[in-house]
């Protein structure tokens, strides 16, 4: 199982959609807490993967560790990358950001059937440049819109 979430992590420090979606079970649930966005099945969580690696590129996951429970993987690490691209109507600041996150993933049948992942929206925005209030009210209407 942490190999499935070793794959998949990789495949996402590469934008490499296609490969990131390898490693997840059709109906996979993907939850970005501090965007309050939930994906449902593998079409719908390739865009917003295509979406996120547009406006971040150079995205980065470093695990410092996994240790599997049942069918549940957790770990935490380091997620860093530079706003090249727009994001949820929010412009692209040229800034990078570099924060500690934590991870848990559901794995059913060798592949991901849920992740919930946490990080800082507070500090990611900081790093920006960007203001937190206006960041979290784009996000809201991105959600409102899909």
């Amino acid at each position: 199982m942490e190999q499935t979430v070793r794959a998949y992590a990789e495949a996402k420090s590469r934008a490499d959609t296609g490969a990131a979606l390898a490693q997840c079970h059709p109906d996979v649930v993907i939850e970005t807490v501090p965007f309050r966005a939930v994906a449902h099945g593998t079409a719908e969580a390739g865009r917003q993967f295509t979406g996120f690696f547009r406006a971040f590129p150079d995205y980065r996951v470093h695990a410092d560790y996994l240790r599997t429970a049942g069918d549940l993987v957790v770990g935490a690490g380091t997620i860093s990358a530079t706003m090249r691209g727009a994001l949820a109507g929010i412009d692209p600041t040229g800034k990078s950001f570099e924060l500690p996150f934590a991870c848990h993933w559901q794995v059913r049948d060798g592949l991901i059937a849920h992740e919930r992942f946490f990080f800082d929206f507070h500090w990611m925005c900081e790093q920006l440049g960007l203001s937190t209030d206006e960041a979290g009210k784009r996000f809201t209407e991105w959600r409102e819109a899909a």
